[in-house]
C-alpha cells in the first residue's frame, strides 16, 4: 500500500514538473518582415532560421500588408520581437522599401544575442 502511494505521488511530480518544462520551453513568436523584390529578405530569413529554431516565425510580405500597417514602417528584411525592431532600428514611415544595414546583415550569432537580451 505504501509502495504505491509513493509510486503515485512520483508520478504526480514527474507530470508536474514535465508541465512546467513545457510552459518554460514553449517558442516564443519572431516576426520576420520580407517581400520578394528585396534581396536580402532570403538571407536573413535563413540566418533568422538558423539562429531561432525554438522560435515560431511568423513570415509577413510587406507587399501584402494595408495601408496604414504600422509595420510598413520598417524597411525589409526587419526581424520583430513583441513588435520592436530586434536591433533597435525605429520606424521610418508607411513605405515599403529594402532596409540599408550600415554594418552588413547580421550574423546568425548577432541574431541569437539579439533575441537573448531582448528576451530578459
Amino acid at each position: 500500500m505504501l509502495y504505491s502511494m509513493a509510486l503515485q505521488m512520483l508520478r504526480t511530480t514527474i507530470y508536474i514538473v514535465s508541465l512546467m518544462a513545457i510552459s518554460c520551453t514553449s517558442p516564443r513568436t519572431v516576426e520576420f518582415l520580407g517581400f520578394a523584390g528585396c534581396p536580402n529578405t532570403p538571407i536573413l530569413r535563413e540566418r533568422l532560421q538558423h539562429a531561432a529554431p525554438n522560435y515560431d516565425i511568423v513570415e509577413v510580405d510587406l507587399m501584402q500588408l494595408e495601408q496604414g500597417d504600422k509595420r510598413l514602417g520598417w524597411g525589409a528584411p526587419t526581424i520583430l520581437l513583441d513588435g520592436r525592431d530586434l536591433f533597435e532600428e525605429s520606424s521610418s514611415g508607411g513605405n515599403v522599401s529594402c532596409r540599408a544595414w550600415a554594418e552588413g546583415l547580421p550574423s546568425v550569432g548577432a541574431i541569437r544575442v539579439a533575441l537573448q537580451d531582448q528576451s530578459k
